[in-house]
Parts: structure tokens; sequence; C-alpha cells
């Protein structure tokens, strides 16, 4: 349930948002619906946790075949498949296959990034031609009510930006942090979209026992 928890977080902050421009929050819509139609993508992200910077990799094959790698320190990578509607797990070992309930949340979860459309987008500005990282994207701001962000009294508003690359379509970065100048980020995710990305089954692998 540890590893679904993690998955779940991460999908959340690819589909939630918040109150804009109809025209931006269409764009930022059709660029993740560009994604789901893909034949492939990954996403390699970090984010803080009490013990430090974890780093996920994610990779998708549309329908159903999902890799997914967690880096945490002190810890050995903890690696979940999803191929069809078996699910597999290692951590420093060999696969072992998911209890069919544990493959259903993840099914669910994988469904949600690859496959359906959120009901909501979100609100977002347009900020126009912007740089990052020395490349030039199209970008997008979530539009944010603090009544809505979950933010105690005196936390910073986070807003999820969105950068687009304007020749495909396709979006490349999202990264959540507060609104003033040179914060921290919470949370950061790079696209990518290879041409011959395979996700392996792993049909031998025993039924995890419980712990």
């Amino acid at each position: 349930m540890q590893r679904c928890a993690i998955f779940c977080a991460i999908t959340a902050l690819l589909t939630a948002s918040a109150m804009a421009d109809d025209k931006c929050r269409g764009e930022v819509a059709d660029a993740f619906n560009k994604q789901r139609s893909s034949r492939a993508f990954t996403m390699a992200s970090e984010m803080k946790s009490p013990s430090g910077q974890v780093k996920i990799n994610v990779e998708y094959q549309p329908p159903d075949r999902m890799h997914q790698t967690i880096i945490a320190p002190s810890q050995d990578p903890l690696e979940t498949v999803l191929y069809g509607t078996r699910a597999y797990s290692r951590q420093g070992g060999a696969w072992e296959e998911l209890m069919p309930a544990v493959a259903q949340t993840i099914i669910a979860q994988v469904r949600a990034a690859v496959i359906d459309p959120p009901k909501e987008v979100g609100d977002f500005d347009c900020l126009g031609l912007v740089q990052l990282d020395g490349k030039d994207y199209l970008a997008y701001r979530s539009v944010e009510k603090r009544s809505d962000s979950g933010a105690g009294a005196g936390a910073p508003t986070l807003h999820r930006t969105v950068y687009v690359d304007p020749k495909t379509g396709l979006p490349m970065v999202n990264i959540v942090s507060a609104e003033a100048p040179s914060t921290e980020v919470v949370f950061k995710g790079v696209y990518d979209y290879p041409e011959h990305l395979e996700i392996e089954d792993h049909p031998n692998a025993p039924l995890v026992k419980m712990r």
C-alpha cells in the first residue's frame, strides 16, 4: 500500500489544479490530451521527504503498461511494473507479483494518468513564451484560491506551472512551487517522449508473500 500511496500522490500532481482564462485552460488540457495519445512517455521527478530528496522516474506505455522507480536516501531503488492486469515489484531482490487488489489500484491510477482525461483540469493564466534551462516554452501558471489550496494560515499558496513545447504542443516540464520569486520547488517533473520504449512483463515472478 505504501507503493500505491506514493504513486497516487504523483498522479494527483499530474492532474490537479485550481480558476482563470478559458483559452489558457483549454491549451493546457490540449497539451495533456496530446501526451495521452503518445506511443510512450516518461516523467523524471523529484520530491522532498522527511529523509531527504526522493527521485521518481516513471515510464508509461499506454494503454496499460507502466514502470516506476523510486530512489530514496539509504534505500535500494523500489521498482513497480504494471503490465496489462498484472503488477510486479522489487527492491534489491527478485521480481514478485503484487496481490490482485494492489494491482487494481495501480491500474486505476495508470488509467487516470494515461487514458482518462481529468474531469477538471483547473484554471491557468497564460505566461506566454518563457525560457527555462535555456529552452523556450509556452508557460501556463495555475490560478489558486487560498481557500482551495489546503494551506494553513500564513502558509504560501502553491502554484503549478506547466511548460509546453511550442513546436510539438506537448508538456515538457511541470513545476509546483510558491508564488514568491526564488522560492523552493516542491515538485518538478520533466517529461520525455522516447520512440523505442518497451516495458517488459515478468510472468514467472512469484506472488508476493504477506509481510
